[in-house]
This record gives structure tokens, C-alpha cells and sequence, in this order.
């Protein structure tokens, strides 16, 4: 009795859990799943993104839930989470919903449904594109400039808009977005420590069934890396270094829809030859051998190991034959 009595007032005298300690121990708010709070800050203010649409047929992107409501997949920086692994996850969850890329820039934002990227926008027209297109000699500026701006609001590309509105052909417009939204997305490649995020919202895509989306991830992130145009600058590849295929690479590179080049390049890899030397037998210089290991890196296709002093003597039985689907 006396034992049983002292458990009660044990149990009484210990204070109940604070609410924040609750929370803290929850799976996927853990330090292991967010390495820090700064991530937050560094995407566009939650005001932003909940602000109304004026026009009630546009679909705002990024439209945020409840707080506390978002149902966050994935997260992490691109130092330890890729940016192919993410997009790879996409894939093979068939995941629906935003990836959104934080960054020194406005955020990036990937729309994906049922694992297949629909488009890539930003709420900044000037980043999403800077140049003025042929496509808009013909067209008022002040339409296009009320679609920019709309773009700013909520994110949806201007050239969907003035597709929308019958302004530019509707086709010529799709290939123009889906260029647009590659071309914007392949800066991140070179981006130092992207935090990257992925919420599962089926909302996000309800106004965009008009737009069809590239069913093979690795094939669009291929795609974007061919647009990066400084990628030796943040890996900075070793000549010497030694160019092998990881666990799963192999089997992934032949189903890519790959340039003749990428595939003669992609055919030396037998783990003796160096970046120096396979760009000799394939007689490019090599700034354009750097480029395209930085494709199969980038990929998660092949890993480089430091070269030895000794020379190791290459097998007899390469792989000489092109591989891939071929473009």
C-alpha cells in the first residue's frame, strides 16, 4: 500500500509535458529531419503565398495549407539531399505536388503529379525569363506585361497566361514553358547548398490539367543539365581522376535519351581509364569532357576516384558499344 501510494504521488507530483516538447519529439520534425529553422526564412514570406487571386480562374502556385497542416515528404540541403535524388523521388513515389529549390533567388518551384514533372516556375519573371521572346513581337505589351505581373502574384508562368488568353499559339507557348522551366531549373545544378522541399498537395496542380508532363524524371533532369552553363566551376573535376559506374548507374544509363556524345563518352567508363585519357581517345578537349562527366555525376550515373600513380592496365572486354535510347 504504502509502495503503491508513493507511485501516485509520484506520478502527481511530476509536472505534465509542455506541449513544444511534444511537438519537437514528433517524426519528421526532428534535428535529424530539419537541420535548422533558417530554411524558412529563406523562402518567400507565408503571407505571400496566401494572399487571394484577383482573377478567379488563375491558380495561385504555392498555396499554402493551414499552418502546421503541410504534409512535407521530403527536405533537406543539396550538400547532403541531390537535387537528382529528389527529382528521382518524384519518379518512383508517383508524388504529386510542389517542389520548391531556396536559394540566394526568388524560390524555385517544380509542380509534379502522379511522379511526372508538370513545369518549373518562379514568382520572379525576370529570373524565369530574361530575354524578350520572338514569340512576343506580335503581342501588346500591356497584355503581357498584366500577365508578368500575375506571374508575380502566384507563379504561373506569363507565357501559360497569354497562352490562356489566345495572345501566342497554344502549342509553340507549351514548348516555350517547358524550355523556360528547364532552363531556370538547370541554375540550381551550380547553386551551392539548395534547401530543397517537397509537399505532397494535391491542390497545387487543379489548374493545370491543360498541361501534360514529361513522364521520365531522369530523362528532364538530363535534359536541364545540358543547359547548365558553367558546371565545371563548383566540382572542379581532376583530370587524373577515374570515372566509374555506381551500383545502379549502369542500368539507369541505358534507359537515358542520350546524344551520340554522351553515349561514346558513357562507353569508356570501365574504371582504369582517366578523364584525361578518355578524352584523348575520343579526341575532345577537356572542358567539353568536364562538361559531360558533369552530367553523369550530376545523375548519380557514375562516381570519380582519385587516379593512381601506377597504371593500371585496362580491360580487354570494354564496354565499345553505344548505349541508351539515343536522342
Amino acid at each position: 500500500m504504502e509502495s503503491s501510494n508513493s507511485e501516485e504521488r509520484d506520478q502527481i507530483d511530476q509536472p505534465p509535458v509542455p506541449r513544444q516538447d511534444e511537438a519537437a519529439s514528433e517524426p519528421g520534425t526532428s534535428s535529424e529531419a530539419f537541420q535548422s529553422d533558417e530554411w524558412w526564412r529563406a523562402s518567400a514570406p507565408e503571407s505571400d503565398w496566401a494572399q487571394p487571386v484577383s482573377n478567379p480562374t488563375t491558380t495561385e502556385i504555392g498555396q499554402r495549407k493551414e499552418p502546421g497542416t503541410a504534409d512535407v515528404y521530403f527536405c533537406g540541403r543539396t550538400n547532403l539531399f541531390p537535387l537528382d535524388l529528389a527529382i528521382r523521388a518524384i519518379g518512383k513515389e508517383n508524388l504529386t505536388g510542389l517542389l520548391r529549390a531556396c536559394w540566394d533567388q526568388e524560390p524555385i518551384d517544380v509542380l509534379a503529379r502522379d511522379g511526372e514533372i508538370v513545369l518549373a516556375t518562379t514568382r520572379d519573371p525576370e529570373l524565369y525569363c530574361p530575354e524578350t521572346l520572338p514569340i512576343l513581337a506580335n503581342v501588346d505589351p500591356e497584355v503581357v506585361a498584366n500577365a508578368r505581373d500575375q506571374q508575380k502574384e502566384n507563379g504561373t508562368p506569363f507565357l501559360l497566361t497569354l497562352a490562356r488568353n489566345e495572345s501566342i499559339e497554344r502549342q509553340l507557348a507549351l514548348d516555350l514553358i517547358r524550355h523556360q522551366g528547364q532552363l531556370l531549373f538547370s541554375q540550381l545544378w551550380s547553386a551551392p547548398n539548395v534547401w530543397i522541399m517537397f509537399e505532397k498537395n494535391a491542390d497545387v496542380l487543379g489548374g493545370f490539367g491543360d498541361v501534360t508532363g514529361d513522364p521520365d524524371v531522369d530523362d528532364w533532369s538530363l535534359e536541364t543539365l545540358r543547359l547548365v552553363q558553367n558546371p565545371e566551376q563548383p566540382i572542379g573535376f581532376d583530370p587524373a581522376s577515374i570515372p566509374s559506374y555506381t551500383r545502379e548507374g549502369f542500368d539507369r544509363v541505358q534507359k537515358l535519351k542520350l546524344t551520340s556524345d554522351e553515349a561514346q563518352f558513357g562507353s569508356q567508363f570501365n574504371g582504369a581509364r582517366s578523364v584525361q585519357q578518355i578524352a584523348k581517345n575520343l579526341r575532345l578537349d577537356l572542358k567539353s569532357a568536364r562538361q559531360l562527366l558533369f552530367r553523369f555525376v550530376a545523375l548519380e550515373i557514375v562516381e570519380c576516384w582519385p587516379g593512381s600513380t601506377t597504371a593500371k592496365p585496362e580491360p580487354k572486354a570494354g564496354m565499345g558499344r553505344l548505349f541508351g535510347r539515343g536522342r
